[in-house]
This record gives structure tokens, C-alpha cells and sequence, in this order.
């Protein structure tokens, strides 16, 4: 099996949430609102870098895993997962009611719009207010089935549980792609695609959890960085979602296997704790809110940095009030009992 502890958990966070604002900032032609001085062919090298940056599959891989190592200890009980799922959205809610009242003052037509609108995206069912974060519900629903899902895969076993799951997101993928304008209307079938999707995934960290394969043999650290590098430019130069599949369980272990040195382990140590109010903030500033300002800092790097500083910045309030609205909300109902 692979052993990861929870620091490593948490740096591998770190190094996802980093991904996910490189590839919002570079991606989907994001990157022609910039300076770019160096280009791979007419591509510039900061969107032709974010084809390697998908970090959905790297926090669904984490997911799974843990919640694996909660079931072997028979701490995954459906209490425990509705204290998740309710810290989850108090984090959420938080986030979204500060951008829509800053929204409302610069977008007054937009947000908050109408009662349905805004219930639809506080329960993360259509994420209108900001796109990002359709990642919400199906990550919630997953979490919610973990208990469910973790045995079945006891039950079946995890190498079958791997081949089925791929084979549902492979069909599922290429539905997706070819039936793109009818899921935009459609947002019930679209959530249930997205989970079943995401099901590899989890799965995969299920299953990094139970094999017996030894995965934390000793690896020279020439031959991870080659093998790191040689996944990368596979994913940059292909930008193909499929080869995730492959690609991200092999990352994930390859993070494992390295000697960061001390200040960057340090860094994406802390950039993993604030992981979650990172995500959900950053896209408000870098595409809705104040998009103008962010990308006048002209260059990627710059851009870059400056988005991973100020939405680090953000979360630490961010968490601050949704630990003491929890503690509250959990000393009430532990006092009334």
C-alpha cells in the first residue's frame, strides 16, 4: 500500500491548490490577457503549462485515501460525514457572503439576482455566481457516499473496483464531450455525471489505501524528478483529461517520494491547510470581481504570485470565522445534550 501520513497529505494539497490557480489564471485563453515573452510554438508557456494542472483528481485521490484510513479504524460513521459536509459549506457560505455583497456594490445587476438564483448556488446546484466552484456538490455527494462506497469496494475487491470505475469515467468523458451544449440546460444530469466521474478517482485512493503492492519503496531522487517531468510534459503537450487517469495516482506517489527542501515544505505545508478557502476564493478576484486589477500586473509570474499571496491572505479570516462559528454552533448542541 501507499503510506501517506497527513503532512503528506497536506503538502500534496498545497501543490494542488497551486495548480488551481495557475490553470484559472492560463487556461481556456486566459493567458492572451497577459505579457507572454516565451511561447512553446504559438502557444504561451503559461497556458501551454496549465494542460499539466488539473488538481481535481489530486484532492478526490486524497479524499478517498483518507476516508480509507477512517474506515479501517471505524471512524467513518454517517455523524462524522455530516460534520464534513456542514464545515465544508460553513467555509463556502462565509466566502460567498462577502463577494456578493462586494459584487452586489460593483455588479448590481448580477449579484445576488433572484431568490432561486441564490439558493441554487448556496447549495453549490448551479454555481452561476461563480463557475469554479461546480467542483462543490459532487465532492460533497461523494464524501457523503464514502461509507458506502469503501465497502463496496471491501466487498468487490479494489483492482475490480479500479477497471469498472475507469471504464464509467472513460464513457462518461467522452459523453461529456460530445454532449457539452445539452448538459449547459440540463443541470441534474450534468451533477450526476460529474459524481459518477469522480468515482474513479476516489476509488483510486481507495485503492492506494488497500493494495498490497509496496509503494513507499526507496526511489533515487533523480529518477522521480525525471519521471515527474517526463508525466508533465506528457499532460502539457497532449492536454488530454483522460491521461489524468494514469498520470495523477503516479503523481501523487512521486510527491511522496520527495525531499522538498525545508522553506518550500514549509510553504506548501501551509498553502495545504488554507487549500480549501484558497479555492474557494480565488476565482473571485482573478474572473469576476477583479479581474482588471489582477491581470494589470501584466506578466504570469506576477500574476501568479500575487493571486496564491492574496487569496492565502483571505483565507486566514475566512478560517478564523468559520472555526469559531463551528466551535458555537458544536458547543450549543453539545450543551443541549
Amino acid at each position: 500500500m501507499l503510506v501517506l501520513s497527513r503532512d503528506n497529505s497536506t503538502v500534496i494539497k498545497g501543490i494542488a491548490i497551486l495548480m488551481m490557480l495557475f490553470i484559472h489564471l492560463f487556461d481556456y485563453g486566459n493567458a492572451a490577457l497577459c505579457v507572454n515573452l516565451l511561447h512553446v510554438g504559438d502557444t504561451p508557456l503559461a497556458a501551454w503549462l496549465a494542460g499539466a494542472c488539473n488538481c481535481v483528481p489530486y484532492f478526490l485521490l486524497l479524499s478517498g485515501y483518507g476516508l480509507a484510513c477512517k474506515y479501517e479504524q471505524g471512524k467513518l460513521e454517517p455523524k462524522h460525514q455530516a460534520e464534513r459536509t456542514l464545515f465544508l459549506y460553513l467555509h463556502y457560505w462565509i466566502v460567498l457572503a462577502v463577494f456578493l455583497t462586494i459584487g452586489h456594490f460593483i455588479y448590481p445587476e448580477r449579484y445576488p439576482g433572484g431568490l432561486g438564483t441564490l439558493i441554487a448556488n448556496m447549495l453549490g446546484w448551479h454555481t452561476t455566481y461563480n463557475h469554479e466552484m461546480w467542483f462543490l456538490l459532487p465532492y460533497v455527494a461523494i464524501s457523503i457516499a464514502s461509507l458506502g462506497i469503501i465497502g463496496l469496494v471491501e466487498r468487490v475487491d479494489p483492482y475490480w473496483s479500479v477497471g469498472v470505475t475507469a471504464v464509467l469515467n472513460i464513457v462518461i468523458s467522452l459523453f461529456i464531450n460530445r454532449n457539452s451544449a445539452l448538459l449547459n440546460h440540463n443541470v441534474a444530469l450534468f451533477q450526476l455525471l460529474i459524481f459518477g466521474q469522480f468515482l474513479y478517482y476516489f476509488v483510486v485512493g481507495v485503492f492506494l489505501r488497500r493494495t498490497t503492492i509496496g509503494l513507499n519503496r526507496p526511489m533515487p531522487q533523480w529518477a522521480v524528478i525525471s519521471a515527474m517531468a517526463v508525466l508533465t510534459l506528457l499532460l502539457c503537450a497532449t492536454k488530454q483529461y483522460l491521461l489524468y487517469m494514469a498520470c495523477a495516482p503516479l503523481m501523487v506517489i512521486l510527491f511522496c517520494h520527495i525531499n522538498y527542501p525545508r522553506l518550500l515544505l514549509s510553504m506548501l505545508r501551509e498553502l495545504g491547510r488554507k487549500s480549501m478557502p484558497m479555492w474557494m476564493i480565488h476565482t473571485w478576484l482573478s474572473s469576476y470581481l477583479f479581474q482588471p486589477q489582477v491581470y494589470s500586473l501584466r506578466y504570469p509570474l506576477l500574476i501568479f504570485i500575487a493571486l496564491v499571496l492574496v487569496s492565502y491572505l483571505l483565507s486566514i479570516p475566512v478560517m478564523w470565522v468559520t472555526d469559531k462559528l463551528w466551535q458555537t454552533t458544536t458547543g450549543l448542541l453539545s450543551h443541549r445534550q
